[in-house]
């Protein structure tokens, strides 16, 4: 088992989220041009498909940070789980569901609409995960943790082989019987559909949040390590150039490399995580404690980050023009990646000022 836990923060972690809300940053500004444009030759459209591409681990990191974090902690009253750390979530979904509502609809779309209209819409909305788009990651998390009290027991009853092999099984069922069904698809239009692997264990998010457990918690041998990491790396390079690919075969943006279950998200996910688990004794001897108490600063504000950045991309980042040159579209993305992130951040940290405000906003959570 690992012997990370002397310390009360995790550096690595720390770190892991810090660059993961970055990344989703990146995956949301890139976006706009992405879409914009359908000339996958131009300058502009290579650099926010490399910086889309590169930043794809963000999401699954995520989910392995949860698992990480949350499956290691003993669970003594359901309720108790329940209001500490469901609750603040399910409060943070509805504030910023009916936050992002208004601004689209009065903002936005100028709508007319009055209030029991506006309020029968949001409910809808919440309901259905129709509000605004990244919030989608919530009711994923939601749904998780609803399952961590019996998960948590679960994992725990495992052994170390019993867990490789539901993760060996997740991977076959989630992640490569999925790439080889979209490649299917792609080359004759016709979808596989093998009813055995419909087995609901082994598929969705839970699987990401088990393996952060089991990567946390455990050791790998050398030679996976550094198989996972070379992945890693040929996927980061890779998933540029097959979506381009893949894209010119379509027509139009193809995203099959893109999703969370993308076989070159899950080496790209998984390589990050390693690399960095094995670099937490380096980074503790090396980072004096003011940088530490920064990085713990921006990562306990991660979540809180991740829920305000579209609303402040909304209103200060300036989109780039799809015929703008290398220097422009670089330069472009990485100051307002940086403004968001920087304004997010701060905003963050004053609204948490006020104990009532986080709570309604951030269900507590600094």
């Amino acid at each position: 088992m690992s012997d990370i836990l002397k310390d009360k923060r995790v550096i690595f972690i720390d770190i892991l989220r810090i660059l993961s809300i970055l990344a989703v940053i990146i995956l949301h500004y890139s976006a706009d041009l992405l879409t914009r444009t359908n000339d996958f030759n131009t300058i502009p459209w290579w650099i926010s498909n490399f910086f889309n591409s590169i930043s794809r681990f963000a999401v699954p990191v995520f989910f392995m940070i949860s698992g990480s974090m949350i499956l290691r902690t003993e669970i003594k009253s359901y309720k108790q789980f329940y209001v500490k750390k469901v609750l603040p979530l399910i409060i943070s979904l509805v504030s910023w569901s009916f936050i992002y509502a208004v601004y689209n609809q009065y903002f936005v779309l100028k709508s007319s609409m009055n209030v029991f209209q506006f309020f029968a819409h949001f409910a809808y909305g919440l309901a259905f995960d129709r509000n605004y788009i990244h919030l989608w990651f919530l009711y994923a998390i939601i749904a998780i943790y609803i399952t961590v009290p019996l998960i948590s027991k679960l994992v725990k009853a495992c052994s170390e082989k019993d867990l490789r092999y539901y993760l060996f099984f997740w991977f076959l069922i989630s992640i490569f019987y999925k790439f080889i069904s979209d490649m299917v698809f792609r080359l004759t239009s016709e979808y596989i559909n093998i009813p055995i692997t419909n087995i609901p264990l082994f598929m969705g998010y839970l699987g990401y949040f088990i393996l952060g457990y089991y990567l946390y918690n455990f050791s790998i041998p050398l030679k996976a390590k550094n198989l996972f990491c070379n992945l890693g790396v040929i996927s980061l390079f890779s998933t540029p150039v097959a979506t381009y690919f893949a894209s010119v075969y379509n027509g139009t943006l193809d995203e099959v490399f893109y999703g969370n279950y993308s076989i070159t998200t899950f080496f790209m996910a998984i390589g990050t995580f390693i690399y960095f688990k094995e670099k937490e004794e380096t980074l503790h001897e090396r980072m004096n404690y003011k940088v530490q108490k920064l990085i713990s600063s921006i990562s306990k504000a991660s979540f809180s980050i991740y829920l305000i950045h579209v609303l402040v991309e909304l209103l200060v980042s300036r989109r780039s023009e799809v015929d703008a040159n290398l220097l422009q579209t670089t330069a472009n993305l990485i100051y307002n990646v940086a403004i968001i992130f920087s304004i997010s951040y701060v905003t963050v940290k004053l609204l948490n000022l006020n104990k009532y405000v986080t709570q309604v906003l951030f269900g507590g959570k600094s």
